[in-house]
Formats: structure tokens, C-alpha cells, sequence
């Protein structure tokens, strides 16, 4: 009896000597590019709105196991003002790294054209990461707001690029 239970003391070292982020709360950076592509929308005289969605991989800083790298896929909204140049960001984002792990997430942005900041809220996940929460600040680098303004309402932007960054984003797993 001793026997197995130092056998299972040890299996459960090893898992988690593994995979650390398994359990627990984890604080990490983050860098992700992103692609994107929507449509743009004229929804005031001196307002765009751009719909669509931006996705990429976050490389996780440091990090090994269930938190080294995932994929993300966001359907965002921005709102841009063409007089101030002052953008709003919400995305609703979904993050997986594999079938049995996969988490939600809610951003929300401000800033000018080019540059937003704003928070990261991981609302939840299923399998694996089920129960995950956390936040943390993000910062949005792009140049899609340039290129919205310059087209017309209804007009479909193909391919936009950035970069997100998550410079201490607090993880919780069960």
C-alpha cells in the first residue's frame, strides 16, 4: 500500500513537473500576430464601423505545457471616429489548443488608429479548461484603422495585420 502511494505522489510530481500550468494561477506575456479581415460600414457622418474578425497564434513567453502556445479567432466590431481618430475595440475571442482545451474571452479596446489598449477577460473554457478564468491588460497594434478609413461604406478589407501583446496576464486554471 506504501508503495502505490508513492507511486501516485510521484505520477502526480511528474505531471505537474510537466506541465506547471495544469492548476493553479500563472501570470504570462504574451505576443500574438494576428490577420484580419472584415467589412466597413459608415454608420454616422463622421463614423466607421469595421465587422469581422482577427486571428493568429499567442506565443506565450516562457511558458511550457498547456500554456506555451494556442490559437485564437475573435469576431470583433471597431468603431472609428474620422475626426478624432479615436477607435473603440469590443471582440468576443475564442482560444484552443486542441479538442479537450478550449477557452472564451472578451477584449475591449481604446485608443487612436493604429494603437488600443484595453483589458483581456478569459471567461471560461471547456474540457481541459473548463473553469479558466484570468485577465489582464492588452495592447492592439495594427494598421487596419488606416486602411478603413480610406474605404468606401460596404467595402470588404481582405487582409489587415497586427500584433496583440499581453504583457502580465493573470491565468487561472482548475
Amino acid at each position: 500500500m506504501k508503495s502505490v502511494r508513492a507511486i501516485a505522489v510521484a505520477l502526480v510530481a511528474v505531471l505537474f513537473a510537466v506541465s506547471p500550468a495544469l492548476a493553479g494561477e500563472k501570470t504570462v506575456k504574451i505576443l500574438a500576430p494576428w490577420q484580419a479581415h472584415g467589412q466597413v460600414f459608415k454608420v454616422a457622418p463622421d463614423k466607421i464601423k469595421v465587422v469581422g474578425m482577427f486571428d493568429g497564434i499567442m506565443y506565450i513567453d516562457n511558458s511550457s505545457g498547456d500554456l506555451d502556445a494556442a490559437v485564437f479567432m475573435c469576431p470583433a466590431s471597431e468603431y472609428i471616429d474620422l475626426k478624432t481618430g479615436r477607435t473603440v475595440i469590443e471582440a468576443d475571442c475564442v482560444i484552443s489548443k486542441g479538442g479537450d482545451r478550449v477557452a472564451y474571452a472578451k477584449l475591449d479596446a481604446t485608443g487612436h488608429i493604429g494603437s488600443a489598449k484595453g483589458t483581456f477577460t478569459l471567461k471560461g473554457g471547456e474540457g481541459k479548461w473548463k473553469g479558466m478564468s484570468g485577465q489582464g491588460d492588452v495592447v492592439i497594434r495594427t494598421a487596419l484603422g488606416d486602411i478603413a478609413v480610406h474605404k468606401k461604406s460596404g467595402a470588404v478589407i481582405d487582409k489587415a495585420a497586427g500584433l496583440a501583446v499581453w504583457p502580465a496576464l493573470k491565468v487561472r486554471l482548475p
